[in-house]
């Protein structure tokens, strides 16, 4: 554990001395992602994974090209080519996972902000301060990073001893959503001249659901035009693929120098899911998150 720990600290030094350009965005992003974990911890872990994964995979790989009775020149090459991939694949996912989790929170507070800012104008109807407005906010799991972000306002107020616009400033500094952000400064805003906060919760709730319509309305007119792709490329063609080729197969010949029942079955069993997977998985991703 100490050999890991000081392994850690070094390449976390090395790498910030030698490619600091490359790793000084990942601070504010991981302040941002609430990971818990010191800049310069995350950078040792990932220098020192990526060395270790370089090292083991050009070992194994080497070794198994030596077992193969491979030359010895194609050996290192591949192995040195297998590990760099292996090595740059580890760096990729540790240095991207901060913005992932930063988009994956993102998503969840605006697809949450217009039920959630309803919700809070209900609360402060009924004349509670707007901490109790956060606080009970911070007990509802169903609106996800919001609920985070409420608890991390309270925190701030019960434990560190904050007043209720400062935690809110330290909150808002800190959230991933730029709508988010604009919302806590209107609250902000609000406390400060001493506004009408039930007014400004119940307007900006009745936008955030107008923005929330129009957004679902422009993504059902999107899904319309992919349905008419699907229809075409993933039921039509395959159909007339199969078609074509069944009557071919009465005749003989070689597709790429397939037999036509072999491509028929890769093409069935094989390539019309892969196609229809990477469909979903697209219809999937583009779907809005707010």
């Amino acid at each position: 554990m100490t050999l890991y720990k000081d392994s850690v600290k070094y390449f976390g030094g090395l790498g910030l001395r030698h490619f600091s350009g490359y790793f000084s965005p990942l601070k504010e992003e991981l302040k941002k992602a609430n990971m818990n974990v010191l800049f310069e911890t995350y950078v040792g872990r990932m220098v020192y994974l990526s060395v270790a994964a370089f090292v083991v995979t050009f070992g194994a790989v080497a070794t198994a090209f030596t077992f193969l009775n491979v030359n010895i020149l194609f050996s290192i090459f591949g192995a040195a080519i297998a590990a760099g991939a292996t090595a740059f694949a580890v760096m990729t996912v540790y240095h991207s996972y901060p913005y992932h989790l930063l988009t994956s929170k993102k998503n969840s507070i605006n697809s949450n902000m217009p039920f959630a800012i309803n919700h809070m104008g209900a609360i402060s109807a009924s004349g509670v301060p707007p901490f109790v407005i956060f606080k009970l906010l911070a007990n509802i799991h169903e609106y996800g990073e919001i609920a985070k972000e409420a608890k991390r306002i309270v925190r701030n107020i019960e434990i560190f001893g904050m007043d209720i616009t400062t935690a809110i400033k330290n909150v808002a500094s800190r959230t991933p959503s730029p709508d988010f952000k604009q919302f806590l400064s209107g609250v902000i805003a609000n406390i400060e001249t001493g506004g009408d906060l039930r007014t400004y919760l119940d307007n900006t709730a009745k936008e955030a659901l107008f923005d929330y319509k129009l957004r679902r309305e422009k993504y059902l007119k999107t899904l319309e035009t992919y349905a008419d792709f699907y229809t075409a490329v993933l039921i039509a063609a395959p159909l007339f693929f199969v078609s074509t080729l069944s009557i071919l197969s009465l005749v003989g010949g070689q597709i790429f120098g397939l037999s036509i029942p072999v491509a028929i079955q890769l093409g069935v069993y094989i390539f019309m899911p892969m196609l229809n997977i990477a469909f979903i998985m697209f219809i999937h991703y583009t779907q809005p998150k707010s």
